[in-house]
């Protein structure tokens, strides 16, 4: 079985310096069960139609 690549976004969940929460400050290409942590104050959003690219706010929903 394989597993299938997608698209997210990275984004903080607090502010950080100019940072506000929900910023996007990466993109990332990943199968989803491979081990992947986006470090302390990171989360991530499957982001397959683009949406969100570097720079742009996500809003939890």
């Amino acid at each position: 079985m394989t597993a299938e690549v997608m698209t997210y976004a990275v984004y903080r969940t607090a502010a950080s310096g100019e940072d506000v929460p929900g910023v996007v400050v990466n993109r990332i290409i990943w199968n989803g069960t491979t081990s992947y942590n986006p470090g302390e104050g990171l989360a991530l959003v499957a982001d397959l139609s683009g949406a969100y690219p570097i720079g742009s706010v996500y809003k939890q929903t």
